[in-house]
């Protein structure tokens, strides 16, 4: 009778640590796929923060090339510019909420910082702050550097561990610019 009962306790303990390790199992996998879930909106929130300001910024580097302040081959005409500048403000604001709604802290500190450095190039091109060539290629160089911090923060995010340089740091950057030989 003995054996029977340590037989059965066997097979009891077997089925229960099979359940467990089973629903453990099944927690962890559920688990994955939420975060992968969240992690594809995530991205798609910061690929839409990062085109939006992409576009405002483009919009404002050829008005401040209207206004001589930076050499560009096409550059637009106040009237037009700012019009579309307003509209690409709209877009950068609602792709900012949802960023905020998605994003982790250090993201969205980094993203805050970015939209006010695109702000001073905006400045610049609605005659609100004044400055030569020179000071909208040095508020220029700090936006450049604000996005790259908003991308390194995105990736951290996302878990991509992938190596970023950042553009400071880029020997590729650092050397002569073709364009200007």
């Amino acid at each position: 009778m003995s054996g029977q009962l340590f037989t059965l306790i066997g097979v009891l303990v077997g089925a229960a640590a099979s359940y467990v390790g089973g629903a453990l199992m099944e927690r962890a996998r559920w688990r994955r796929q939420l975060t992968t879930r969240w992690d594809e909106h995530r991205l798609d929130c910061y690929l839409r923060y990062a085109d939006a300001v992409k576009r405002f910024t483009s919009l404002a580097g050829r008005l401040a090339a209207g206004k001589g302040l930076f050499q560009l081959p096409q550059p637009l005409a106040e009237e037009t510019g700012l019009e579309l500048m307003a509209e690409a403000e709209l877009e950068r604001g609602y792709a900012f909420e949802a960023v905020l709604l998605m994003g982790d802290a250090e993201t969205i500190s980094a993203a805050r910082a970015l939209q006010r450095h695109a702000w001073v190039l905006e400045q610049f091109v609605r005659d609100m702050r004044p400055g030569t060539p020179d000071d909208w290629m040095r508020a220029f160089r700090e936006f450049q550097e604000k996005r790259d911090e908003f991308y390194v923060a995105a990736r951290d995010s996302l878990g991509v561990h992938a190596k970023f340089r950042l553009r400071s740091e880029d020997p590729a950057l650092l050397a002569t610019d073709p364009r200007h030989m």
